[in-house]
């Protein structure tokens, strides 16, 4: 420490090293309430998780599928995608192994595929990344990755059933998603988005097929990232921008439409599990039948995080709501379009 005016003046400053000791301990302090989160074990599951290869476009690529213990026949597959700078495994902690805990209940696969460096190239124009750059087809991938399940010894002889792949994804995952229903509405039959909304036409290089399939959104109106409103998108505060993005209601407005609803749409507000999260949820819901089913799940005070019962994300990217379990919601919309088109209950 050094004096101030001289002596006998009283006041004191820190030296160098103490100030960069206090920053130092700043920081320490601000990545421990920004990032960490409280350990979630994983549950106990049934069955078992394979990991395959393939070559595909002159690359070897991966997945790891989750094949439960009692597997229907013909099976239906949902393919859970990461977000930007993910991978596949940690897809399985970030959803708390929740998609896994149905198929135990219900018998389908669950497969988390391997974007190229983390990353799918998804609808958004603005995204600087190699796999934006080099464009590579993960729609062809991830129609290869279902077709190498055909006759995997993983599932004992039975078959996927081609009428019932679907996909779900979070942040960039959840665009390669809206990538899959507009460009292979052939391969899916439904696919839900969290925190991620279309992007807007100057930021697209998607060509839409102009052919509807089911779509669920689930995002939070507090999302540090994907603004609810539309905008700029932010993975960084304001650097590495990724260009702009509708808003979640216009991008629910797009799907009902191109679904030919022209009714106002069914709305729910659900309970409030956990007052402590400082979040509220609601539905809206078009669903006519023999036309495809469109939701639009709002989480109220929500941020860029997977909703789930229990499990919290880092606190960096907002509240982590806990009223409705996503994986839950998701694999339930999922359902309904393979049991009645999609009646609301």
């Amino acid at each position: 420490m050094r004096r101030w005016g001289g002596p006998g003046k009283g006041w004191l400053l820190p030296s160098v090293g103490a100030l960069l000791l206090l920053l130092a301990g700043g920081g320490l302090a601000f990545w421990w309430w920004g990032w960490h989160t409280p350990d979630f074990p994983q549950p106990e599951l049934t069955g078992s998780v394979v990991k395959r290869r393939l070559e595909f476009d002159g690359q070897s690529r991966s997945f790891l599928v989750y094949v439960p213990r009692k597997v229907i026949s013909p099976t239906p597959v949902v393919l859970v995608l990461h977000g930007s700078g993910g991978t596949a495994q940690r897809m399985r902690r970030d959803t708390a192994w929740a998609f896994e805990q149905i198929a135990d209940r219900e018998g389908m696969l669950v497969v988390y595929p391997q974007g190229v460096d983390r990353q799918w190239h998804d609808c958004r124009r603005g995204m600087d990344h190699s796999s934006s750059r080099s464009r590579i087809d993960d729609v062809g991938f991830l129609r290869a990755v279902v077709a190498r399940l055909a006759g995997d010894p993983a599932l004992g002889g039975r078959q996927i059933d081609a009428g019932a792949v679907f996909a779900a994804g979070f942040s960039n995952g959840g665009h390669m998603a809206f990538r899959l229903a507009l460009e292979a509405p052939d391969f899916v039959a439904g696919i839900a988005a969290v925190a991620a909304s279309l992007p807007t036409a100057a930021n697209s290089t998607c060509h839409a097929s102009g052919k509807a399939v089911p779509v669920l959104i689930i995002d939070g109106d507090a999302d540090p990232v994907s603004p609810y409103d539309g905008g700029e998108i932010r993975s960084l505060g304001s650097f590495n921008r990724r260009g702009a993005v509708q808003s979640a209601e216009a991008t629910a407005d797009y799907f009902s439409r191109l679904a030919g609803h022209a009714e106002l749409p069914f709305e729910h507000r659900y309970p409030d599990a956990d007052p402590a999260d400082g979040t509220v949820a609601s539905r809206r819901v078009w669903s006519v039948e023999n036309r495809p089913e469109v939701d639009l799940i709002t989480i109220h005070g929500g941020g860029h995080t997977i909703p789930h019962a229990e499990k919290r994300m880092p606190r960096i990217f907002g509240r982590t709501s806990h009223d409705v379990p996503a994986a839950e919601e998701i694999w339930r919309f999922f359902g309904r379009q393979l049991l009645s088109g999609g009646q609301p209950d």
